[in-house]
């Protein structure tokens, strides 16, 4: 699509020039989801030649899978497992751009990695309490992870109609990921289970190496 819409344009493309601000959107079609968004950027321009970026991804998923059915010949309860998942990342940079040519736009910068992901199990269980009645415990565990890193990143915008571009980048940088404390409590629970009970997750992990971003960059200059 890139191919075909560099060739029907005019060679007149116009790139930034100072003053405006821009908006992209990063699509990943080398992974299993190529028309998944994998994150929204702005960046201002302050000169032709520099700008400030600022990255942004929120999302999250919820599933639920009845792994008992409802039976009352077997004294049967309908169980339910839930899971949720929360992630929320920024990534302020700066950048400076090179005089290239009219239509491309290469660049070197910097920027910070800030992160957090959050993850909530609800597994669903029965007992017989001490009326031989049936009952559904509910455990909940809550967990998660804490990002931080610093990349050095290198790239170019090809702009193949007037303030449109498509764009590349890859990097070389460090990120430091920390767990967080489990959490688990139990709703309406069985003899012999606590209300709650927490573990502390000293686990801390760090990378640091060359990084390539997977993904294609549509965006747009305005004023």
């Amino acid at each position: 699509m890139a191919v075909a819409l560099a060739c029907v344009t005019g060679a007149n493309a116009q790139k930034q020039a100072g003053g405006e601000k821009n908006l992209e959107v990063q699509f990943a079609p080398l992974s299993g989801s190529p028309v998944s968004i994998s994150g929204i950027r702005l960046r201002i321009f302050n000169s032709e030649s520099s700008a400030i970026r600022l990255g942004l991804f929120l999302g999250g998923s919820n599933s639920e899978v009845i792994t008992q059915e409802t039976d009352t010949e077997i004294d049967a309860l309908e169980l339910i497992d839930v899971d949720k998942t929360f992630d929320f990342s920024i990534r302020p940079g700066y950048e400076m751009h090179f005089a290239g040519t009219d239509r491309l736009s290469p660049y070197v910068g910097a920027e910070l990695l800030i992160g957090m992901s959050n993850s909530t199990s609800e597994v669903q269980s029965q007992y017989l309490d001490d009326n031989d009645a049936d009952q559904v415990m509910t455990t909940i565990t809550k967990s998660g992870t804490s990002t931080f890193g610093l990349n050095v990143v290198a790239g170019a915008d090809f702009y193949f109609s007037d303030a449109i571009y498509l764009g590349a980048e890859l990097g070389f940088g460090f990120a430091s990921v920390k767990d967080k404390e489990v959490e688990t409590t139990y709703e309406n629970p069985a003899d012999g289970f606590k209300d709650s009970t927490t573990t502390l997750d000293n686990t801390k992990s760090s990378s640091w190496g060359p990084n390539y971003q997977g993904t294609i960059r549509l965006g747009w200059l305005f004023n």
